[in-house]
């Protein structure tokens, strides 16, 4: 009988931290977008924000790759959190003394997205090493869960902090959400020996290349982060703009967008719980449906003119976005060499939040010029041609080292 989850101990403290910190990055989101949107009522302006938080991962995050499989992952994290609370609070600071303007969100969004590209290429490399083999998958579709709980929850308790107190609380809260993430990682014990082995010795971007030509030459991997890649662009582009999606379509405030993104982390705290009771054989066949079925949701998002509509389509493409990346998550990491877990999860991270800030800044160009029924007709009918190509005849994994 393979071990429970519950009883995976390093695993459960991780998650302790986690409740709180995910918490604090949806909280930020929608206070940031809010925010921009309220200073410039731009798509473009929106799209970039999105663009600036969350491309630098595919510039810099395959960089931290090849760190973190030289250095002690724990003590990285530690200070990584550190910083992004920091940064929270100093944003909070700076928009209470009516400090910040549009180009202030922008350079503060690069920023943070620069920092969060460091935590993502730790915390993929890391969730691994606190888990065993049998329950990675369950490890996986629980972290959705739990980042989508936060989605759902977070959106509200920002539109409510928005309403009474203002963004600089908003952010405020959210910069104080990475605490106790800093203290949970603190009592972390990893075998940090085992891993390294002789990475140390070679050089800096001869090991960036090793992982990429191996991904590149294992074809299972590297169809799975081609489906990644069009899931996070066209099948979540939407995602990035809905504040401006909420004004322009329904003419509805703050109250309005917290619902939208509540129903998105609904959608995908529902995927999370399916995954998460299914075996790694019934990944593969998920994946063929979610992938193109996010672009069936654009299209009819983009023939929609009912808000009560949009919250349930919202919910959907949300459901099939998560099913995308935990399945393809879950089938790389059973599938790769343990060697070069870190490097090969930050070109899965570059690809999936890279993807949505190329996505949002595509979103944000086109709808602001073409209008949104045409672009969300058009970019979901792409989205299925390219998912079909990209999951057609996908075989199952065989486990890694």
């Amino acid at each position: 009988m393979s071990p429970s989850i519950l009883s995976e101990r390093n695993y459960l403290t991780y998650l302790c931290g986690s409740l709180f910190s995910t918490q604090g990055v949806w909280i930020q989101r929608m206070t940031l977008g809010w925010m921009m949107w309220d200073l410039t009522g731009s798509e473009t302006w929106l799209g970039l924000l999105a663009f600036l938080m969350f491309f630098p991962v595919v510039l810099v995050g395959p960089l931290f790759g090849v760190l973190v499989d030289r250095i002690n992952r724990r003590r990285a994290a530690v200070a990584i959190s550190l910083l992004l609370s920091g940064l929270g609070g100093t944003l909070a600071a700076l928009v209470w003394g009516g400090l910040i303007e549009p180009l202030g969100l922008l350079l503060f969004a690069l920023v943070i997205g620069m920092t969060n590209s460091a935590y993502q290429a730790v915390r993929l490399s890391l969730v691994p090493e606190l888990v065993s083999v049998v329950n990675m998958s369950r490890a996986v579709a629980i972290n959705a869960i739990l980042f989508n709980s936060a989605r759902f929850i977070g959106p509200m308790i920002a539109g409510v902090l928005i309403n009474l107190y203002g963004g600089a609380m908003a952010l405020a809260v959210s910069g104080a959400c990475y605490l106790p993430l800093t203290l949970v990682l603190s009592q972390l014990r990893l075998d940090e020996k085992a891993r390294r082995g002789g990475a140390e010795q070679r050089r800096f971007l001869a090991d960036l290349l090793a992982g990429v030509r191996y991904a590149r030459s294992e074809a299972l991997i590297l169809r799975l982060l081609l489906v990644i890649g069009c899931s996070a662009i066209l099948g979540r582009g939407l995602l990035e703009i809905l504040p401006a999606a909420v004004d322009v379509l329904y003419h509805r405030g703050v109250e309005a967008l917290a619902m939208l993104t509540s129903a998105a982390g609904l959608g995908s705290i529902v995927a999370g719980l399916i995954l998460s009771a299914q075996s790694q054989a019934r990944l593969l066949p998920a994946l063929g449906l979610a992938a193109p079925g996010a672009g069936l949701v654009l299209m009819l998002f983009g023939l929609n003119t009912h808000f009560e509509v949009a919250v349930v389509l919202v919910m959907l493409l949300s459901f099939c976005a998560t099913v995308c990346g935990v399945a393809t998550q879950s089938l790389i990491q059973v599938s790769l060499d343990r060697a070069y877990r870190g490097r090969v999860m930050s070109l899965w991270g570059a690809l999936n939040v890279g993807g949505g800030a190329v996505g949002g800044l595509l979103f944000g160009l086109v709808t602001e010029h073409a209008g949104y029924g045409l672009t969300l007709v058009l970019l979901g009918a792409l989205n299925i041609l390219l998912a079909r190509f990209a999951t057609r005849g996908l075989g199952a994994p065989e486990p890694g080292h």
